[in-house]
């Protein structure tokens, strides 16, 4: 008996989720996003100070995004709420929703 097998190689494209830094706020502050789904958070940074983008609960950091500058976060959106922040400007705040 012979058995055929076709296999197949699928590449799906990781979900791309922007967040633009201003001086004093994050755009969007909510992030409505699937639990367990891997995303790429690209960070912009339109305002004049350095800020960064930090999720304490995934050990995750960007380090200084600089003026100007955009970089990228990838993670695995955990379920429920989880904050992300800027660690130099206190009241920098969002929240990832997931479900």
């Amino acid at each position: 008996m012979r058995l055929w097998l076709r296999a197949a190689i699928v590449t799906l494209a990781v979900p791309v989720v922007e967040a633009v830094v201003h001086d004093d706020a994050f755009l969007p502050d909510d992030l409505s996003l699937k639990a367990g789904t891997e995303v790429d958070v690209e960070v912009r940074n339109e305002g004049s100070d350095g800020h960064n983008f930090t999720i304490d609960a995934l050990d995750l950091s960007t380090g200084t995004v600089e003026p100007g500058q955009v970089v990228t976060a990838t993670f695995t959106v955990p379920n429920g709420t989880t904050e992300y922040h800027c660690t130099f400007h206190p009241g920098m705040r969002g929240e990832i929703v997931a479900g």
